[in-house]
């Protein structure tokens, strides 16, 4: 049976096999925070599967029997939406060098802090990220109170994840009848959490509104467009192959990027990253599967700073967007 929440705290989960690290955490995170502790991997994911209100996961990287690769696999990898798409700020020491910072955050790493953390910075980073799921589960429950039409998205007009998710199955089935190609664009407007926590949610949808624009533009009658996350968007293109949806991606990031928000004294520049699957389709091809190889795609993508189209099967070399033509 699961522990209850003190009302009005968001439930944190801190994980490392140091005892004195996770009473660090407890101390510091405890006024604003209702804060669960777990020794080891293992320990953290039962309880994850026990607790279904944790907000947060920090982890420490090198763990004894599941360290912190294997839970953040484990987490992004699960069947529930609560656990894949749960933020996790891994904790690094002077052990973990770049190599493992980079492995980290392509597997999904949200964030990352330092050894030792200090009280205003494990703070603000804790804050921010509970803030963002608060916000993005009321964003879900809006939409979904809204929505007049269960296949629409209702800010940006385009299909929905589930909607989406069927056409994509409907172009596969097409294309592997007809020995045909389909490629499948995801994009990602980087960094776009970061830019809603700090000018809210009118500002962010908004800016949603006019990316989502961009793609409805950019696709042709026979192609099908979605918002398939918070910022992400994907597209479905029959018949094309990757050079084509290539030039497409490209120009897509490349618009994004042109565009400037004017917001209060600041001005706002985001930009975009694509992942382009081609793949050579046979009986055993399954859309899922390509969804989940865009999403590492994207995950090397903001890795390696964002702002680029990388590609997956029977695709180009992966170049940055701004250098294309």
């Amino acid at each position: 049976m699961s522990e209850e929440a003190p009302a009005g705290k968001a439930r944190v989960l801190v994980v490392d096999d140091s005892r004195v690290i996770r009473i660090a955490a407890r101390k510091i995170l405890k006024d604003e925070f209702d804060v669960l502790e777990a020794g080891d991997g293992e320990e953290a994911w039962e309880t994850l599967n026990k607790e279904d209100d944790i907000a947060l996961v920090i982890s420490d990287l090198s763990m004894p029997y599941l360290d912190g690769m294997g839970l953040m696999k484990r987490i992004r990898e699960s069947a529930e939406p609560r656990l894949a798409n749960l933020p996790i700020i891994i904790v690094t020491g002077a052990e973990d060098d770049e190599e493992a910072k980079s492995a980290a955050f392509a597997a999904g790493a949200s964030d990352f802090l330092s050894k030792p953390f200090d009280s205003v910075q494990l703070l603000a980073h804790t804050r921010s990220h509970v803030r963002l799921v608060k916000t993005e589960t009321e964003l879900e429950q809006t939409r979904t109170a809204i929505e007049a039409e269960p296949t629409i998205d209702a800010l940006t007009g385009l299909s929905n994840q589930r909607a989406f998710t069927e056409q994509g199955r409907q172009c596969l089935s097409h294309a592997l009848r007809h020995n045909d190609t389909l490629s499948v664009i995801l994009i990602d407007v980087d960094d776009f959490d970061k830019a809603f926590i700090k000018y809210g949610r009118t500002a962010g949808e908004a800016i949603l509104k006019i990316f989502s624009g961009i793609v409805k533009d950019n696709v042709r009658l026979e192609d099908s467009g979605g918002r398939v996350g918070l910022a992400r968007f994907g597209l479905l293109l029959p018949s094309t192959p990757a050079e084509g949806a290539r030039q497409t991606a490209v120009r897509i990031c490349q618009q994004i990027g042109a565009r400037a928000f004017k917001i209060g004294s600041d001005i706002l520049k985001l930009t975009g990253s694509a992942a382009v699957i081609t793949p050579e389709i046979d009986s055993e091809t399954r859309f899922e599967d390509l969804l989940a190889e865009g999403q590492k795609l994207l995950g090397r993508a903001a890795a390696a700073g964002g702002n680029r189209v990388v590609f997956g099967q029977a695709a180009p070399r992966p170049q940055p967007a701004p250098t294309e033509a």
